[in-house]
């Protein structure tokens, strides 16, 4: 499988490119750009929070608790004083930090349920349903930063799946088809749960349909390729 440093930097990469091909074709703003690199940089490091009580793990729910308080501060009513800010920032990281860490590493096993698919569209559901409901932000942009979790969530599952092929001696590593799975039925119980909180996420999630209609309309893809490249590139070309 692949480290701790390579899924975080890998994913930063990816998530750093997508949201600014999304800042250029007018899908978001700079603001929500640097949002989609965090989110997406959070969704390439998701898959490991089963690791029990280890050193990356703790990292992990540090860095999810400092970004979720800070995130929450900065969207915070004005009407509140810094004084209770602080403090609910504080709960909500401590939260986060030590009391869903606990539950993780009591009641996850590493590369269980949480190494599939569906997990990783659960938590495209989680950030999505936050991010509209905690956050204020419209439909679009909670689906958006939902999507963002689940591209990192993928490329983690995608990159422990290539670490665990030994191209050099050209054999298959016993971990081979233990990351990227669709649902692990080895964990039914878990598994279950994770179906079950989709299906009950759906009904208070915000519409998808603004989101599915950009993500399937030719005339985005059109604006993306006519932004990817310079406009005057043909004419270099010519001349040379």
């Amino acid at each position: 499988m692949a480290n701790f440093n390579t899924h975080i930097t890998v994913a930063a990469v990816a998530s750093g490119l997508i949201s600014t091909l999304c800042l250029q074709v007018g899908l978001v703003d700079s603001k929500d750009a640097m949002l989609l690199v965090l989110m997406g940089t959070i969704g390439g490091i998701l898959p490991d929070i089963d690791l029990q009580y280890s050193h990356p793990s703790r990292i992990i729910f540090s860095l999810l608790g400092i970004i979720c308080s800070f995130l929450w501060i900065l969207s915070a009513e004005n009407s509140l004083s810094v004084v209770e800010l602080w403090a609910i920032g504080t709960a909500i990281y401590l939260l986060i930090r030590y009391g869903l860490w606990k539950v993780f590493s009591v009641y996850t096993t590493h590369r269980g349920a949480i190494h599939s698919v569906i997990a990783g569209f659960l938590s495209m559901q989680v950030a999505t349903v936050i991010s509209f409901h905690f956050y204020h932000k419209d439909d679009f942009t909670s689906w958006l930063i939902g999507f963002m979790v689940f591209i990192g969530f993928m490329i983690h599952l995608l990159l422990d799946e290539l670490y665990s092929v030994d191209f050099m001696n050209r054999r298959i590593k016993r971990s081979f088809g233990t990351a990227l799975k669709i649902v692990d039925t080895r964990y039914a119980y878990t598994s279950s749960l994770i179906i079950s909180l989709c299906i009950g996420l759906w009904f208070v999630a915000p519409s998808a349909n603004r989101f599915a209609d950009t993500l399937t309309s030719g005339s985005t893809y059109q604006l993306i390729a006519h932004r990817l490249l310079p406009d005057n590139l043909g004419t270099i070309f010519s001349r040379q």
